[in-house]
């Protein structure tokens, strides 16, 4: 298990929107199999209150992932090599102390209904000058792996790494 999550940086992972710009044009380029990546509807928000507590006063941030961007392209002989980055904004809560405040979020490459790997990562929210308001962004992340169809065939979801005390998505957001 320990190679499957040191791992999951060398998988693939991209946007859609991406992978259809990468795979279109001319017929005499290499066919590039990369997979997905989706940001996972029910931890794509996070909301972090002090303590137990569900009121709006011990609310520390609201945060959400904005979305993920990147290419892939061929890289070596065999392999494709995608290049990304994840977006995230958030909203600053009343029982906030400080000025910033770091969140886990995960990449979990999923193929069918197995998870292969899960890496969990900090991104920090600065509400620098008092800010009511921030954004983030992951620096680039580089990740190979082979072009082959079972490549294909692997999503990678993102969202934020909820506790038992934190709330994510509601059912009516996507």
């Amino acid at each position: 298990m320990e190679s499957a999550v040191s791992g999951l940086k060398r998988v693939a992972v991209l946007a859609v929107p991406l992978l259809l710009a990468a795979c279109s044009g001319s017929s005499d380029k290499v066919a590039l199999f990369c997979p997905t990546v989706s940001v996972l509807t029910q931890a794509n928000q996070m909301v972090k209150a002090r303590g137990n507590q569900a009121s709006v006063g011990a609310r520390e941030i609201s945060a959400r992932i904005t979305g993920v961007a990147g290419t892939c392209a061929t890289h070596g002989k065999d392999e494709v090599l995608t290049t990304f980055r994840i977006g995230f904004a958030a909203t600053r809560g009343p029982a906030l102390i400080g000025d910033q405040i770091t969140l886990p979020y995960f990449i979990a490459l999923t193929q069918g209904d197995q998870i292969i790997g899960k890496q969990l990562d900090p991104i920090t929210f600065d509400f620098k000058n008092g800010a009511s308001e921030a954004v983030a962004t992951t620096k680039p992340i580089k990740i190979e792996m082979p072009n082959a169809p079972v490549s294909a065939q692997q999503e990678a979801l993102i969202g934020f790494q909820l506790e038992a005390d934190q709330s994510g998505a509601t059912g009516d957001q996507r």
